[in-house]
């Protein structure tokens, strides 16, 4: 169905042509966040009769809790700046694998009822591309009842699966708003500590994925001396650009999308974005694939790297909930149970032994019960302390291997707990 590809400038869009009371509206997320439509969406919101939201993950300030007075948030949990408004007990969460949900959303499982959509600039045949996130994109624009791009001249564009014509949009806004961006972390000598037993896992020639955080971060730093590595990841850094221009990530050996490092989004900074759109071997593919465990198992040597808030002694993994929603199911156990099942892959969960202040993560129970990453798929934790391999391993050896790597001074603690 050939949409109305009507251009709006910015000032005149009035979305109450658009937006029905209590519609679900859905935008891209991170890097892609279409902020131009969002802020119309903030400024009018008294104007629409209530309307929900639907949140992934943001880098920008542009929610704010006192938008609650007539918008309505849900989404996928506290991620980013979002976790402003998970304090403040304002998302209903949905407990959904990242997987799940593009499949959902590409299935029309999951149908928006209105779609924002950042797109870069037209390229010589008239398409657009889908910029810096093609996770859900394509699928949403395919069955939203309303799609309004924001056409913005910063977003880079990257090769991916297909491209976007007028006619799949029925409002276009131009914009040149610069994207957001998403703080980098800088590790310390304690993630440098986790990174360094993980390192020994991660031959030349693997392919890796590593999530956000300090840890994944000093992994990266410290695999300057590794060689035709490969990458095939969620989100594609400014440390892993790093990494491919200094030649460490060629992508030579991967037994599939050999020569590219393949991703779904593009989270970093701006030098990211620009320095990405001028490298042809970084390929952008929608979440149904990148976080399809059934594609990951065809790599050899996958190495996944995840973070965590606290694992419970059983190996149960909670990477988003302490007392709130601080994070989300994500992506985590997709690439867990996707290195689970490539030839020689391994999957590491990655945390500090204890909080700021001074409480064990390695814990006889999880915050609130919360479970992101089931017992029966974790592979391999890491703290400072070092590593507990506890697949294929009975409770009682899960529960020592994991005391041992517990700072020392909540070892005798955790003993009595058993």
């Amino acid at each position: 169905m050939a949409r109305a590809g009507l251009e709006v400038a910015a000032a005149d869009l009035d979305l109450r042509k658009w937006v029905r009371p209590g519609e679900r509206v859905l935008w891209g997320q991170g890097s892609a966040e279409p902020l131009t439509l969002i802020e119309a969406l903030v400024a009018q919101r008294s104007l629409l009769g209530g309307v929900r939201v639907y949140l992934s993950i943001s880098f920008s300030a542009t929610l704010q809790p006192e938008h609650a007075d007539h918008l309505s948030f849900e989404g996928f949990g506290g991620l980013g700046t979002h976790a402003r408004l998970a304090k403040a007990g304002l998302i209903d969460v949905h407990p959904v694998h990242f997987s799940r949900f593009c499949n959902d959303v590409v299935a029309g499982k999951f149908r928006p009822d209105v779609f924002f959509v950042q797109l870069s600039r037209a390229s010589e045949d008239g398409t657009y591309t889908l910029g810096a996130d093609h996770g859900y994109s394509a699928g949403a624009i395919k069955h939203a009842r309303v799609v309004i791009a924001e056409i913005n001249q910063n977003a880079p564009v990257i090769p991916g699966r297909g491209g976007v014509r007028r006619e799949d949009i029925d409002v276009l806004v131009h914009s040149n708003v610069p994207m957001a961006e998403m703080p980098l972390a800088v590790p310390d000598d304690t993630d440098r500590a986790i990174a360094a037993h993980v390192l020994p896992y991660i031959e030349d020639r693997a392919t890796i994925q590593v999530g956000v955080g300090g840890v994944p971060s000093a992994i990266l730093e410290a695999l300057r001396g590794h060689k035709d590595l490969g990458v095939h990841t969620g989100m594609l850094s400014d440390p892993i650009l790093d990494l491919m221009k200094a030649g460490v990530i060629t992508n030579a050996a991967k037994t599939i999308d050999a020569g590219f490092s393949v991703c779904c989004a593009l989270y970093g900074t701006h030098r990211l974005y620009r320095e990405a759109e001028k490298m042809s071997e970084i390929s952008l593919y929608p979440g149904v694939y990148t976080h399809d465990p059934a594609v990951m198992a065809k790599l050899d040597r996958f190495i996944s790297v995840n973070s965590a808030i606290e694992v419970d002694l059983s190996g149960q993994v909670n990477a988003e909930y302490v007392g709130r929603f601080v994070g989300g199911v994500g992506g985590q156990v997709d690439f867990v149970r996707g290195a689970r099942a490539a030839a020689r892959g391994r999957s590491f969960v990655v945390l500090r032994s204890r909080t700021p202040s001074g409480k064990s993560r390695i814990v006889a129970s999880l915050s609130g019960g919360v479970v992101t990453t089931a017992r029966s798929d974790v592979d391999i934790i890491a703290t400072e302390w070092g590593i507990a391999e506890l697949a294929d391993k009975p409770l009682s050896q899960r529960r020592k291997a994991l005391i041992a790597i517990a700072d020392p001074r909540d070892r005798e603690t955790l003993e009595k707990s058993i």
